[in-house]
């Protein structure tokens, strides 16, 4: 990885050095534009020049242009397209304006769009597609946002929900569907890469099929497109949406290019400054074009808060139970009250640097385009936890033969809601962690004009990635203390006291250690091959191939419960150990307690915190493995008339996926996946979008690999099912987008989704059993048995106030999914709820004032309460999910020089408390904040 990042920075360097060597033809600029749609060709030179243009709608309606490849003027590039068409043009200092050409001295009717890629643009609602419902967030619209990654960049899009790690974004969900239901692409190819998050509350080390866009930085992007209707030219794969990532490309920024952005940001929960700095250059040549875009950031970040290992029915026996009331001394006893367990203060911190570097090449001829992008980046860092909290029987306070309760209250559902313990067990937990995520692509795309009618475009592109823990390991100290547990008032953020001084040295003694290491990686290979052929002006017929193959492995080492104590096997106290390994831990607002260094005190026992293999010890393996190849082909017919747009196709795909849990029965299946999707302009400033298709996506890595047996009873068994299909969905999409004037836009959408051979775990019935030798277990396996819905409405308004510079834009969605969950542990059916991930109702807001020298915007963003999941994964629990959040972030930038911009972005300014529920009675299970973020930089661009 260094050789390359070397290698890279070289390559800047030289193209950084040709500032002052290269003197190119003033105001050209490398142009690229194939035959298509002439407003969106008029949009596109628009920007590329960056100037804006005005015209009458009903003037291009309908029209196309020629195909435009090569190095133009702004004068030369809107001569040619507009060649074949009975309009002129005239240049302004600003940009032009568009008239058809005049038979009379007649002075036509003009309605302003301005398209100049900035935040106040309207017109981009307007495009007539059929293809699907795409919202799109530009090069120009990342720069101008505040985002320290690509999740937090796309969050206010439209459908679009995102889930956070240590305050930062990460994984994205498309219309409230679990991220499982969601397909990456970059530059064409499909994708996948994850970590984890290191909470213990969240899904660790996940095995999805999602991609987490906090590994790259936002800058390396031209674009992001959230493709949420499916047609049969696009891969298929995600039920609930595509997201499309593409790279910065030479001509995307036309002539000599370059841009850096330096800034430093300040965290409420972290003494360090983080750093972030960002830089493209760009050139071309004649028909070459070169681009190196580079990335850098670091930051230290920190996560508090109270959390408890769940509720659950404990009887207490062996307590001195004598302060009680006789009911309550008869319900501890039988068991009848729900006690929480772990009850933790809790901190999370870790410490991390990302790089992102992309280098492009291009090749640009009459009728020849050739792209080679090779992309770079790490996430890697340190993290740590620390966490207080009594643990003695089933992880509560109590202490056999020890304990005494004085004081306890219950609420109407009979949970323990105070507790007052004498004599209880005390505990922290220090953790250290290192994670390393690397990846790495490169694509190769080919388009080539066969013939004035026929174009083709080819695709190859491989990805690597790899997610590895070099280590994870714990180390435990015990004490004794006093304590009271009271949820009362705050019933998702305990008030724990305790009687000792938890800074004390002599309160503690070492108890135990546990060592872990995690890798996980992915390999994606893809070709794709398209052909476009225009029968006319009114058919257009495409058609194509691709091919994929995806493995993806994890290894996991785990050895627990290594006694940290003397060679008599008596306890080590603290004030025993050396004084190096302990410091304060005084970062919790609620509580100080003592936290060690993790691994010098393994180090100080002779254990090897770095090298789990070198330990003596019984250490646990898994090894998971899933290898699958995809085929598709497709075809689809155009027809293009004057206000109608209609796009019919299909697409047949097929699977062979093989688990190293059953090597020699592969999955194999095929699907044929159909698609209507039809645009009609009603006037000059409304359009309505109706579509049906049906597209699938594949069974979970999950129920490849299965729940491992943590889930089992005695007498279960789970087995592979050689016949286990996708998920398979029809979908129903209806809009209506247009301008309400000359100020206002508004875009509406329906749909609705029918998802089939929807996946659970059930029981094997009678003739499924034959094979397996057994009557005395209970068989389980991964089977389609089920069933789901979702529906759901989105609404998007975008208002301008008449001749200022301020405005609004809302975002809103409302959402309803249910599916059936099975108990994992027995197979049986629980109850029927919400989709995983599905928040009812989410929606942004944002007022902005953007002027040619300022740009300054506030935004909120909302997220309604979801499941992460469901089933009696746990003994006491049925289902998880987090309570409704609401995060305000804002930016401004000013424009103090030409080509000098200084900008402010502000994050998570109220410190949202972000509060995880336990259980379908929403019992607490995690409370955390982040702190606020505010980041101040500058930025310089030449072009």
């Amino acid at each position: 990885m260094d050789f390359k990042i070397k290698g890279f920075c070289k390559i800047y360097f030289i193209l950084f050095c040709s500032l002052f060597t290269y003197s190119a033809e003033a105001n050209t600029r490398s142009l690229y534009l194939p035959a298509g749609d002439l407003g969106q060709i008029l949009q596109e030179i628009a920007i590329k020049f960056g100037v804006s243009f005005s015209y009458d709608p009903a003037l291009i309606k309908g029209k196309s242009n020629v195909l435009l490849n090569g190095r133009y003027t702004l004068d030369e590039s809107l001569r040619l397209i507009l060649s074949e068409h009975n309009i002129t043009y005239e240049l302004k200092n600003s940009g032009f304006i568009l008239y058809r050409k005049p038979s009379k001295s007649v002075q036509p009717f003009i309605e302003e769009i301005t398209v100049t890629s900035s935040f106040n643009q309207i017109s981009e609602e307007l495009t007539l597609t059929p293809k699907n419902i795409i919202d799109d967030l530009s090069f120009e619209e990342i720069k101008r946002s505040p985002s320290t990654n690509l999740a937090e960049a796309i969050q206010q899009m439209s459908g679009v929900t995102i889930t956070r790690e240590l305050g930062e974004g990460k994984k994205t969900s498309i219309r409230g569907g679990t991220p499982d239901f969601s397909l990456t692409t970059l530059n064409g190819m499909p994708v996948l890469a994850n970590n984890d998050s290191p909470m213990d509350s969240r899904i660790q080390k996940e095995k999805d099929r999602s991609f987490d866009l906090n590994i790259l930085p936002a800058e390396l992007f031209r674009s992001v497109s959230i493709q949420k209707a499916y047609s049969a030219p696009s891969l298929p794969g995600g039920i609930s949406g595509t997201i499309e990532l593409d790279l910065i490309n030479p001509s995307d920024l036309g002539d000599f290019y370059f841009y850096i952005s330096p800034q430093i940001g300040f965290n409420d929960y972290s003494t360090d400054l983080a750093k972030n700095i960002s830089s493209i250059i760009s050139n071309s040549w004649e028909n070459w074009g070169v681009l190196a875009s580079i990335t850098y950031s670091e930051r230290s970040s920190e996560e508090q808060g109270a959390n408890t290992f769940r509720w659950r029915n404990i009887p207490f026996d062996d307590v001195d139970l004598s302060a009680l009331s006789q009911h309550d001394r008869d319900s501890l006893v039988n068991g009848d009250y729900i006690i929480p367990r772990g009850n933790r203060y809790s901190v999370w911190q870790a410490s991390h640097e990302r790089l992102g570097a992309n280098l492009s090449l291009e090749y640009n001829t009459e009728d020849t385009h050739i792209d080679l992008d090779i992309l770079t980046g790490y996430l890697k860092g340190n993290r740590y936890e620390f966490h207080v909290y009594p643990r003695g029987e089933n992880s509560t306070p109590v202490v056999k033969n020890l304990s005494v309760i004085t004081d306890v209250e219950v609420n109407e559902y009979n949970e323990l809601v105070y507790a007052n313990y004498k004599q209880a067990n005390v505990s922290t937990e220090n953790r250290a962690q290192s994670i390393e995520t690397t990846y790495e692509q490169s694509t190769l795309s080919i388009s080539k004009n066969l013939t004035n009618k026929l174009k083709m475009n080819a695709l190859l592109g491989v990805e690597l990635s790899k997610y590895n823990i070099p280590y994870s390991n714990k180390v435990y100290t015990r004490g004794v203390s006093d304590v009271s547990i009271d949820y009362r008032n705050t019933p998702y953020y305990a008030d724990i006291q305790y009687s000792e001084n938890l800074e004390s040295l002599d309160m503690w003694v070492l108890d135990h250690g546990d060592l872990e290491t995690y890798s996980s990686s992915n390999k994606y290979y893809f070709a794709q091959v398209d052909f476009n052929y225009l029968v006319n002006n009114t058919f257009e017929i495409q058609f194509g191939a691709d091919w994929a193959a995806h493995k993806s492995k994890v290894a996991n080492k785990k050895l627990n419960d290594i006694a940290l104590d003397r060679e008599s096997g008596s306890p080590l106290h603290l004030n025993e150990v050396p004084s190096a390994f302990i410091n304060a831990q005084n970062a919790h607002k609620k509580l100080k307690w003592l936290k060690l260094h993790t691994n010098d005190t393994l180090q100080f026992f002779g254990l090897d915190p770095y090298r789990i293999e070198q330990n003596i010890g019984q250490t646990s393996y898994e090894n998971e493995a899933v290898t699958e190849y995809s085929k598709g082909v497709y075809s689809s017919l155009n027809i293009s008339l004057e206000n109608w747009i209609t796009d019919v196709g299909f697409r047949y795909q097929s699977d062979q996926i093989t688990s190293i849990k059953a090597p020699s029965t592969p999955i194999t299946y095929g699907v044929f996946l159909p698609t209507v999707n039809t645009a009609y302009a009603i006037n000059n400033d409304w359009q309505v979008y109706l579509g049906y298709s049906k597209n699938y996506s594949k069974p979970t890595l999950e129920s490849l690999d299965f729940y491992g047996n943590a889930h089992l009873t005695e007498h279960s068994k789970y087995v592979f099912n050689p016949d286990l299909k996708p998920y398979i969905s029809n979908n129903t999409d209806i809009s209506f987008n247009g301008q309400v004037g000359a100020n206002k836009a508004l875009g509406i959408l329906f749909f609705y989704k029918d998802i089939k051979d929807y996946i659970v775990t059930t029981l094997i019935d009678g003739d499924n059993r034959q094979g397996y030798n057994t009557s005395s277990e209970t068989l389980i396996w991964h089977d389609n048995a089920e069933s789901a819905y979702q529906w759901g409405s989105e609404v998007s308004f975008k208002y301008l106030l008449q001749n200022t510079y301020w405005g609004f834009s809302m975002n809103a969605s409302y959402n309803e999914g249910k599916v059936t969950y099975y108990n994992p542990a027995t197979g049986l059916p629980l109850f029927k709820k919400q989709l995983p991930y599905l928040s009812d109702v989410t929606a942004s807001g944002t007022i902005f004032y953007d002027s040619p020298k300022a740009l300054f915007k506030i935004s909120s963003v909302y997220r309604g309460s979801y499941i992460e999941r469901a089933g009696e994964i746990l003994i006491d629990e049925d289902e998880t999910g987090f309570l409704p959040t609401t995060y305000f972030n804002a930016f401004f930038s000013y424009s103090f020089i030409d080509n000098w911009q200084v900008k402010l972005s502000a994050f998570n300014l109220t410190n949202e408390e972000v509060r995880q529920y336990s259980n379908s009675n929403y019992r607490a299970n995690n409370t955390t904040t982040s702190g606020r973020s505010v980041y101040l930089g500058f930025s310089y661009t030449y072009r």
